[in-house]
C-alpha cells in the first residue's frame, strides 16, 4: 500500500515567491506548456490564480488537484493535516507560548502568526468532510488530521481541540522550544549563537514530553530541528534516538518517515538513517509523507523513502483511520 500521510493544503507566509510557486501547480491544469507563450494562456493564468486565491485552500477544485498527483504517483490513501497554527479559533494558545515580545524575535514571529493564521478549524474538517466519499468513488482515500504544535503546559487545549472533531490521525511536532520558533528562516540565525548539543538535548527533552503526553497517533518530522542544516556530530545524539525510540515503542505512538525533509537545506530524509534503524530495532510504527504544501509534492519521493526504510530494516508502513492504525506491508 502507498500512502502520503502528510499533506498541507496551505501555508504561508504570502510572498512573490509563494506566488511563483502557485503559479506552477495551477499551471499542469491548463494544458500544454507550449501554450504558455499565447497572450491567451496567461490571460487564463491570471484568471485561475485569482480564482484560487478568492476560493483559499478549502475548495473542491485545489483539492482534486490534489488527488489527481496521487492517482498519478499510486498513491492509495492521502491525509490532509494542516498546521494547528492556521486557525484564528487557536490564537489565544499561541499567544500564551509563542515568544510575540517587542525585541527583533518576536516582531518577527509576531508577524509571521498574523500572516500565516487565516482559517477556520471547523471550515476545514467540515469541507473535507464532505469531500471523502468523492474520493473514495474515484479510488482513493480521504483521511483528515491535523498537526498539533506541542507546548508544555498546554495539554488540556491540545486534548480540547484533539477530542472536538472527527480525526482520522493527530500529529504532534515540536516547532517551538522556549518561544522561539526555530523552523521560521528568519530566525534561522539563532543556530549559530547556540550551543548545539544543548539545543538538540532540549528539542529531544520535548519531543519525548509530547510523545509521553499520549496525545498523539504520530510524532512528525522526528528530528526536524535538523531543518536548516545545523546538527552535531551524529554520534553525540544516538543516546537521544535511543530514548525517544523506547518512549515510542513504550506508549505505542507512530512517527514517520518525511521526504520533504528533501527539498531543505539539510538535503536529508527525516528522519536520518541513523535514527531510522534505532527506530526500526525498536519496532516504532512508520507512515510515509510528503509534506506535501502544494498538489504536485503529493507522494514526492516516495520511492526513495520506501528504499531508506528497507535499508533499515522496516518492512510495514502504518496507515490510520478514526485514529485506528493499521499495518501494511511495505512495497
Amino acid at each position: 500500500m502507498r500512502v502520503d500521510f502528510h499533506v498541507h493544503l496551505e501555508e504561508g507566509p504570502y510572498s512573490s515567491q509563494w506566488l511563483h510557486r502557485l503559479t506552477e501547480s495551477l499551471g499542469s491544469s491548463l494544458g500544454d506548456e507550449k501554450e504558455g507563450g499565447r497572450r491567451e494562456w496567461a490571460y487564463e493564468m491570471v484568471g485561475q490564480l485569482a480564482k484560487r486565491l478568492r476560493q483559499g485552500p478549502y475548495s473542491r477544485e485545489w483539492l482534486d488537484l490534489y488527488r489527481a498527483y496521487a492517482k498519478q504517483t499510486g498513491i492509495e490513501a492521502v491525509c490532509i493535516v494542516e498546521h494547528m497554527y492556521r486557525f484564528a479559533e487557536l490564537r489565544e494558545l499561541y499567544e500564551q507560548h509563542v515568544h510575540l515580545a517587542e525585541d527583533r524575535l518576536g516582531q518577527i514571529q509576531r508577524r509571521w502568526l498574523d500572516r500565516v493564521m487565516n482559517d477556520s478549524l471547523h471550515a476545514y474538517t467540515a469541507f473535507l468532510q464532505g469531500e471523502k466519499q468523492r474520493w473514495h468513488d474515484d479510488g482513493v482515500e480521504l483521511r483528515i488530521g491535523i498537526e498539533l504544535d506541542y507546548f508544555p503546559g498546554a495539554e488540556s487545549e491540545l486534548a480540547h481541540v484533539i477530542d472536538a472533531y472527527p480525526w482520522d490521525v493527530c500529529m504532534g511536532s515540536v516547532h517551538f522550544i522556549q518561544g522561539w520558533g526555530f523552523h521560521h528562516p528568519e530566525t534561522k540565525d539563532k543556530f549559530g549563537r547556540m550551543d548545539l548539543p544543548v539545543l538538540y538535548s532540549r528539542y529531544f527533552d520535548l519531543v519525548q514530553q509530547a510523545v509521553e503526553s499520549k496525545l498523539f497517533d504520530v510524532i512528525a518530522h522526528i528530528d526536524g530541528i535538523k531543518l536548516f542544516g545545523y546538527r552535531p556530530d551524529e554520534t553525540a545524539l544516538l543516546a537521544y534516538y535511543q530514548r525517544v525510540a523506547r518512549a515510542l515503542r513504550r506508549w505505542d505512538v507512530a512517527t514517520e518517515i518525511s521526504t520533504g525533509y528533501l527539498s531543505s537545506p539539510m538535503r536529508e530524509i527525516s528522519p536520518s538513517l541513523r535514527m531510522l534503524e534505532i527506530l526500526a530495532h525498536h519496532e516504532v510504527p512508520i507512515t510515509t509523507s510528503s509534506n506535501a504544501v502544494f498538489p504536485d509534492q503529493v507522494g514526492q519521493h516516495l520511492d526513495e523513502a520506501h528504499a531508506q526504510l528497507k535499508r533499515a530494516g522496516i518492512t510495514a508502513i502504518s496507515s490510520f483511520e478514526k485514529r485506528k492504525r493499521s499495518l501494511f506491508p511495505l512495497d
